[in-house]
Parts: structure tokens; sequence; C-alpha cells
């Protein structure tokens, strides 16, 4: 088989449509078949024993390798982009946090003021929006801490 050769495989119905509705939900543009692929893609790199692509970890959030940041700033855009497993402006590598302050001159939350887009197919999104869609505590019963005090003598979900 060469590498420039197609195949199809037919993926069942209720899968597809979860396929689908996550991609929208993230408002990621691509195709499904660009998904498969990746996926494919990445079982076949653990099989041979190779490394995934590489990223920077961002506490919960994990932010592959040509992801774009955007931060704006009196008016202005300033870009860094993740290259390998760091963030990277101006020619030097750095936390977000640190970023932040470099471009602002002050100490600011960098989940607030960050955009992020993972590649150039996508929107841009706010780092908060990324974490709160990819975080696992929010689909905890219970663990937001504002509610927990309401919620004390709710009854946990079935």
């Amino acid at each position: 088989m060469s590498t420039n050769e197609a195949f199809t495989e037919r993926v069942l119905g209720p899968l597809s449509f979860e396929l689908q509705y996550e991609l929208r939900k993230a408002n990621d543009c691509r195709q499904p078949e660009e998904i498969i692929a990746m996926l494919v893609r990445n079982w076949l790199q653990d099989r041979r024993g190779t490394p995934f692509a590489k990223g920077y970890q961002w506490k919960d959030l994990f932010l592959p390798h040509g992801t774009e940041l955007r931060l704006r700033f009196k008016g202005k855009d300033y870009y860094a982009m993740i290259q390998g497993d760091k963030l990277m402006y101006g020619g030097g590598h750095m936390t977000p946090r640190e970023w932040c302050r470099v471009v602002t001159g002050t100490v600011r939350n960098p989940w607030r003021d960050i955009w992020i887009r993972r590649n150039s197919h996508e929107y841009w999104l706010h780092a908060w929006q990324w974490r709160k869609d990819n975080s696992v505590l929010p689909q905890l019963w219970g663990c937001d801490r504002r509610c927990l005090a309401r919620r004390k003598g709710d009854s946990p979900p079935p």
C-alpha cells in the first residue's frame, strides 16, 4: 500500500453522530475523517513505540505543538506559539503567566486574557473556555465550591 492510498471504513451511526456532536460542541471545524485519521495515526505510533506529538501542558489543559496563542492589550494583538513542549514568545520560552506579564507589564489572569487556536481550522476561544470544556471536575457531582453549600440538601443525580 502506498502512502498516498486512501481507504474508507464505515463508522456506525451512533458513534458517528456522537463524534459530529462533539466536534460542533467544541467549535472544531475539522471533518470526522480528519479526526479518525489522527486517531489511527496515534494508535499506530503507540503500537510502534514512537512518542505522540509534543505539546505544552498548562495545568489541566493540553496544548499540542503548533497551537497559537493571542493576547490583546491596549488594542494590539500579541502572538505566541507552542513549539514542541514550550510556549515560545520573542525567541524565548515562558509560562502563560510570564507571557502576560512581559506583554502587559502587570500581573494578570492568563486564563481570562489569552485566546487559543489549536489549528487554522478552528476559531479563537478564550483559554478559560478551553479549560472549562476540557476539565474533568465540572462533570463530577457537587465539586463546584460556590454551589457546594446550596447542594448539601440535594440528593445525588440518578
